[in-house]
């Protein structure tokens, strides 16, 4: 029985830490954030005028305010608190931090929504963020000599394809893990793209809620078996 509380107290503590040092760091990003155009506009007099200013902040807030609350519901329980407080701070989630995170925690063989499966995660999401950071080094460093080769036309086609290429592996791997839950977002998202008529920051929070269902559904007809 003590060890049972001592692991129930390790894990509060864990959580209670992960969310206060979370909740510190995302408010001291987001004022840094803030500090350039600021100090443009008190010690330069530069500020854009407030009519176009609030008409941008409603339009970049229309497409991303939907993306980013379906962002944390389906995130959040694979990653864990302190990876998501990690992934907010950083960027880049749908396509780095949250793939690195997957495949770490299958790479270990370790449950999502578990207490490894947080420091997994968090690790994995440390690690990409060390990665990242050394190669944008190395861009700024090496961008203007490799430059003409990046521009090239037959190089050109292979960078519009890097974000489709990586969900597309992702998403192949979990499929084949159980195919029938990939079966309704799919064809879901084809009758949409189709239609043509639904915003495109409206699809991706419809296609999830019919993930959702569709995998309640399958789970209570004992079709699939638990994932976690």
């Amino acid at each position: 029985m003590a060890d049972t509380q001592r692991v129930f107290q390790e894990s509060d503590y864990f959580e209670t830490i992960s969310h206060r040092v979370g909740r510190v760091t995302l408010a001291l990003g987001f004022i840094i954030s803030l500090l350039p155009p600021l100090l443009l506009w008190l010690i330069y007099g530069l500020v854009p005028p407030w009519q176009n200013l609030l008409t941008g902040i409603v339009n970049v807030s229309i497409i991303m305010l939907p993306v980013s609350i379906v962002e944390v519901l389906t995130f959040s329980p694979m990653m864990g608190s302190g990876a998501m407080y990690l992934s907010y701070l950083t960027g880049n989630i749908s396509n780095l931090k949250m793939p690195s995170a997957a495949i770490s925690l299958d790479a270990v063989d370790v449950k999502k929504a578990t207490r490894q499966g947080d420091i997994i995660a968090i690790i994995a999401i440390s690690g990409s963020v060390i990665g990242s950071e050394i190669v944008l080094i190395l861009g700024v460093i090496l961008i203007i000599p490799v430059s003409p080769w990046l521009v090239h036309p037959l190089i050109k086609p292979a960078f519009e394809q890097i974000l489709p290429a990586l969900f597309g592996a992702l998403g192949a791997f979990y499929i084949m893990k159980e195919w029938r839950l990939a079966v309704a977002p799919l064809v879901s998202a084809v009758i949409l793209s189709l239609i043509g008529k639904v915003p495109s920051n409206f699809t991706i929070p419809i296609c999830v809620v019919i993930s959702l269902l569709a995998a309640r559904f399958f789970y209570k007809k004992n079709m699939i078996k638990d994932m976690s």
